[in-house]
């Protein structure tokens, strides 16, 4: 997704990707696979599959036809929470990647490690930056939620469930009449199985 976009923008950047995989978005049907195939190629976008990245071996540059190496390489592979601007008691000590995620209750407020929501309950974490899951797994099949996954459809989703709330504790404190004031639980995101977003 990130090549595309980056060639739609960029149209002059050369761009090559890779992948330790015999195609493209291993998950996805055959046919998605190969419309994406398709597009990269049709866009001038080079693909180069069951590659390892070797980035120290000469002979790697070669095989993917970038001899002397490319100008930057950007690894997009697993995922890795970036929260390092967040006080430690509001990330999770577990999860993808070891770990860091924002913990949210289910009207996604940031909330500590002990469950108290965290900085008077304004502060929200929606997208790929939360833990993805509301409780421990042991309450994903009851009041809680099993974790979602990281990608952008989710995101918006919750984006807008967390606006819903923000509005919501707008009102109550303004004392605005004939209006919602509770705060609205968010829900599994109706997007959380796609992937390409922007072919």
């Amino acid at each position: 997704e990130w090549v595309t976009e980056l060639n739609h923008f960029f149209p002059k950047l050369k761009l090559t990707i890779i992948d330790f995989l015999p195609r493209c978005l291993g998950p996805l049907p055959d046919s998605a696979a190969d419309y994406c195939s398709e597009y990269m190629s049709a866009s001038g976008i080079k693909e180069f599959y069951e590659c390892k990245y070797d980035p120290k071996n000469e002979e790697f540059w070669k095989k993917i036809e970038l001899p002397g190496g490319a100008d930057d390489s950007y690894v997009c592979i697993g995922v890795k929470a970036s929260n390092y601007f967040m006080p430690k008691e509001t990330l999770s000590e577990k999860g993808p990647g070891g770990g860091g995620w924002i913990i949210m209750n289910k009207y996604l407020q940031v909330e500590t490690r002990d469950g108290a929501v965290w900085g008077d309950g304004v502060f929200f974490a929606v997208g790929d930056c939360n833990y993805g899951c509301i409780g421990s797994p042991a309450d994903w099949d009851k009041d809680g939620m099993h974790p979602v996954p990281k990608i952008s459809y989710p995101g918006e989703e919750q984006a807008i469930h967390a606006c819903w709330n923000i509005n919501n504790l707008e009102k109550t404190k303004r004392g605005a009449c004939c209006a919602p004031k509770n705060l609205k639980p968010t829900w599994w995101p109706w997007g959380a199985g796609m992937f390409a977003t922007s072919l």
